[in-house]
């Protein structure tokens, strides 16, 4: 596939695995029509794996990871699923990394796609593919979108609540009670 360009899926299950010469963290996001997730459940990532019609699955650093669309499973009002990626290691562009998303069949494995973004740099994030909804037929389009400030970037953009600081310990924001006198 080249960037923009979408075909038609043939069966309703399918895998996105994104490759690389370097460990990716891979995640899945669950779009409305306006763009936006509808709550944080709609993150679907290595801490929380599973939601409506969408699953993560670690490669556990020897495989690709991936994300998995039942598209009969995802609930109404959804309209496009992206896949994303960013390098795991703090700080780390794609400059000079090419990853590959390969949009298999899910039931048997069988290739579909693959899509290799084209000339990336200081992207921390990509925006890979996704898998939309257009007049009632679920497609794929190969994207390739990349973002500057990583994967809380890409959150932050499709609605998702990002802390951008550790909370306190309890402990630490809590002064000791004074002894009873």
């Amino acid at each position: 596939m080249t960037p923009g360009s979408n075909i038609p899926l043939p069966t309703a299950r399918v895998s996105v695995d994104v490759a690389a010469p370097v460990r990716l963290d891979v995640s899945g996001l669950l779009l409305t029509a306006d763009g936006k997730v509808r709550s944080d459940d709609d993150f679907i990532f290595f801490n929380q794996p599973s939601g409506p019609g969408v699953t993560y699955q670690s490669g556990g650093g020897s495989a690709p990871d991936k994300v998995t669309v039942d598209t009969a499973a995802v609930p109404p009002g959804i309209e496009k699923i992206v896949v994303t990626a960013s390098p795991d290691a703090a700080g780390q562009t794609f400059q000079g990394v090419e990853p590959t998303a390969t949009i298999r069949n899910a039931d048997d494995g069988s290739v579909i796609a693959t899509f290799t973004p084209p000339q990336l740099g200081s992207e921390t994030a990509l925006v890979i593919v996704e898998i939309y909804l257009r007049n009632g037929a679920w497609k794929a389009r190969a994207v390739g979108q990349g973002y500057a400030n990583g994967l809380a970037g890409i959150a932050t953009d499709f609605g998702v609540s990002v802390d951008e600081q550790p909370a306190p310990a309890a402990a630490a924001a809590a002064p000791a009670a004074a002894p009873a006198a």
